[in-house]
């Protein structure tokens, strides 16, 4: 074998055992290191800004930049996972002691309700007898149950999950402190033209920033949805607990039912049963649910990619790496179009030329 062709190939091969074991390092980090890497790239504009007013100061910049991300999005999250943990445990215990008392008698009233029994006769024939009282408390329990589950997953696996939110903090004060020239230097080595470089970097600024776009305006409109189903139902303080389901929106699998839930479980234990049903079936059908259809549209107006690619990016994403598949997932698609995109205009160019 040409001595040559056999250095090539050990280079080669060395090259891919070192990015393999860069790889098992990194993953059990990807999702704080995506996380980081979208805070940084959608807030990079306002850290410039410290930075002026800092005279250049890059610590002092990056140092004031992440205590602001601390401050503005770290503390009120945690602040309501534990509120909310709490508040679950309460439900829960109450449900327990209720669902043997006034409140299973309460129910049993609401088949006598004239709407209801209406509504029952028309689908009894389909389904057969309805127990709603056996339906909905075990269906109650269940869900602020998984809500309690989730809540103190969390704060059981406390100490992991602070450790992983110390080093996305401390990743994303060296993405504002040398995120520039760490992204220089990745660029240098590697082996594409200039041009696709550049498009590669400006594409994955817009499709980070439009996911991150759409992931707010989605909080907005389910917080909106939800404050509008708090006061149709009566309940109070309908604009405080709006604000609190677009927060809760931000949070995987639960979501806004950290608070519509015990909004209409406290309705059904004040005898509102139809209220507190139609708050239920309001949470359940479109203000949980909304957030699949709109994301994607707000991601892909901005992002400037094809729906369809969007929504396979966003759900394939989030099967393929979690939650911050809803990040890395558009991202990953968007670089292979500006690659194939490449590949079609340099055939296009070696067509014309052959001609």
């Amino acid at each position: 074998m040409d001595l040559s062709l056999l250095k090539t190939l050990l280079a080669y091969s060395v090259t891919m055992l070192f990015m393999y074991l860069l790889f098992a390092i990194l993953a059990p980090f990807f999702a704080l290191l995506v996380w980081a890497g979208a805070l940084g790239i959608i807030t990079y504009p306002l850290y410039e800004r410290i930075l002026d007013r800092c005279r250049g100061h890059e610590i002092a910049a990056a140092a004031l930049m992440t205590t602001a991300v601390v401050l503005a999005l770290i503390v009120p999250l945690l602040g309501l996972i534990f509120s909310l943990s709490r508040e679950a445990a309460q439900a829960y215990q109450y449900l327990e002691h209720a669902s043997s008392g006034a409140s299973v008698m309460a129910l049993g009233d609401m088949m006598n309700h004239p709407m209801v029994d209406r509504w029952l006769e028309m689908i009894t024939p389909l389904t057969g007898p309805l127990d709603l009282t056996e339906m909905v408390l075990p269906a109650i329990k269940k869900g602020v149950a998984s809500i309690l589950n989730y809540s103190t997953g969390i704060l059981k696996n406390f100490l992991g999950f602070l450790f992983k939110l110390v080093l996305m903090l401390i990743t994303l004060f060296f993405i504002y402190k040398d995120g520039r020239h760490f992204l220089r230097r990745f660029w240098l080595i590697v082996p594409i033209g200039g041009q696709l470089k550049a498009t590669i970097n400006t594409t994955l600024i817009r499709v980070l920033g439009a996911v991150m776009y759409g992931i707010i305006l989605t909080c907005l409109v389910q917080g909106t949805l939800g404050g509008l189903g708090f006061w149709v139902a009566g309940l109070p303080s309908p604009f405080l607990f709006g604000a609190l389901m677009a927060v809760c929106a931000a949070i995987p699998f639960v979501g806004t039912a950290l608070v519509w839930l015990p909004g209409a479980i406290y309705l059904l234990m004040q005898e509102q049963i139809l209220h507190g049903l139609l708050l239920i079936a309001w949470g359940m059908l479109v203000v949980s649910t909304i957030d699949n259809i709109i994301r994607p549209l707000f991601i892909c107006g901005r992002a400037k990619l094809p729906f369809l690619l969007i929504v396979f990016g966003v759900f394939g994403g989030i099967l393929a790496f979690g939650l911050s598949g809803v990040v890395a997932g558009p991202a990953i698609l968007a670089v292979i179009m500006v690659f194939s995109d490449a590949c079609r205009e340099a055939t296009v160019l070696a067509d014309q030329n052959l001609q």
